[in-house]
């Protein structure tokens, strides 16, 4: 650990990067209506803007990380945050609903370039168990953005235009670019060559890390799944109003927490793989009970979305963990093959089950249990025998 920064200055640093993502995406969630109606367009078009936004950050992540690996985090960061600020700037006096669309794709680019480097500074830092505490650690700091999102979009909407939150999420990238300038000094990292093709090949051929990483995304996929259906599914399917909506989806986000939160403490006695197989089998089992009372009331669906979204506390942190010790030098390239996958897989399920949308929950409930069913055979079957070992190159 650096010795000029305390624990909790990094995990705090580190969660305000983070929390850019889940921020651009939940805060205005509930201000899609108001957008399509001054933008004189459809719903549908102001969601796609959101599986826009999930592939503008698959691309920024795979195109900032092998830099980031040969030239350091912060050039990286820093230009990450400045390309998503003024994007931020730009969105709230567009007028058209395909400037909205290339603006938020730009604006998502910034975010990947920036945040692809939160897991690789984390490696740069720490290893084995520890990083997947700290992991869970800014996890669960990162977790209070979407936690207070939808509220904090809701209560804009009430008292000024949609443009206002996107006015806020400039203003919180410069915060987040002032605190890292002048809190977070440069971490020493091993450099290595701008090597894209041969850096993306040797994460990709490893089977190994494969493994960790294509069970984790399917998993993911299925929360991918549901934020892009949130709106249908409390506010339409549901007819709960936006406040209410706010609360839902709020709670979901306190369940991922707790289990964070949980896992933290948990694997300082457990291996993460342990704690991995739990949560991606606990998720499957969520995802096949969430299929077979999709006809049930609010109560009882929020409920088993809260747990099935919750399991990630235990999946996220240990898989990212375990698939970088292969890599220790190229961290940030593997950081991006995993946020490649996972936002564009994520932005594909969404798009999958609203393309089968037919005014039910069957194509949501089906897509997120299929994913997590996948997922969790995928890891179970592959990591049969494995045994991890920290700081292993591939």
């Amino acid at each position: 650990m650096s010795k000029s920064l305390t624990e909790r200055q990094i995990v705090l640093t580190l969660a305000s990067l983070s929390a850019i993502t889940p921020l651009a995406i939940d805060m205005y969630l509930p201000s899609f209506p108001a957008i399509a109606t001054d933008l004189q367009t459809s719903i549908p078009n102001v969601e796609f803007s959101l599986s826009l936004y999930f592939f503008g950050m698959a691309m920024g992540q795979l195109f900032g990380g092998p830099i980031s690996d040969a030239y350091g985090r912060r050039p990286m960061v820093i230009i990450g945050l400045i390309l998503f600020g003024l994007s931020s700037f730009l969105i709230s006096i567009t007028h058209q609903i395909e400037a909205f669309w290339i603006l938020r794709a730009l604006q998502s680019f910034g975010g990947g370039i920036a945040t692809v480097n939160v897991s690789a500074t984390v490696k740069d830092m720490f290893s084995g168990k520890e990083s997947a505490r700290i992991f869970s650690l800014i996890a669960m700091v990162m977790l209070m953005a979407p936690l207070i999102a939808p509220t904090l979009g809701s209560f804009v909407l009430k008292f000024f235009e949609w443009e206002m939150i996107f006015l806020f999420l400039g203003f919180y990238t410069l915060f987040a670019l002032a605190f890292y300038l002048f809190r977070f000094p440069a971490v020493k990292q091993e450099r290595t060559k701008i090597t894209p093709i041969q850096n993306y090949k040797t994460v990709l051929t490893n089977k190994l890390a494969m493994l960790f990483i294509i069970s984790q995304i399917l998993c993911t996929s299925g929360m991918y799944t549901f934020i892009t259906s949130s709106s249908f599914i409390y506010m339409e399917h549901f007819n709960v109003t936006p406040s209410k909506f706010a609360l839902f989806f709020g709670a979901n986000v306190l369940m991922m927490m707790f289990f964070g939160r949980l896992n933290a403490w948990v694997v300082k006695k457990k291996e993460p793989l342990a704690l991995l197989r739990f949560g991606v089998s606990a998720q499957a089992i969520f995802g096949i009970l969430l299929f077979l009372f999709q006809n049930s009331n609010v109560y009882v669906l929020f409920p088993l979305i809260g747990l099935y979204i919750g399991m990630l506390g235990f999946i996220f942190s240990n898989s990212v963990s375990l698939t970088l010790e292969f890599f220790p030098t190229i961290s940030a390239s593997a950081n991006a093959i995993i946020g490649v996958l996972q936002y564009s897989v994520g932005a594909l399920m969404g798009f999958v089950a609203s393309s089968l949308h037919d005014g039910t929950l069957f194509p949501i409930t089906s897509v997120m249990m299929v994913v997590s069913l996948l997922g969790a055979v995928l890891l179970l079957l592959g990591s049969r025998g494995y045994i991890p070992h920290h700081g292993r190159q591939s």
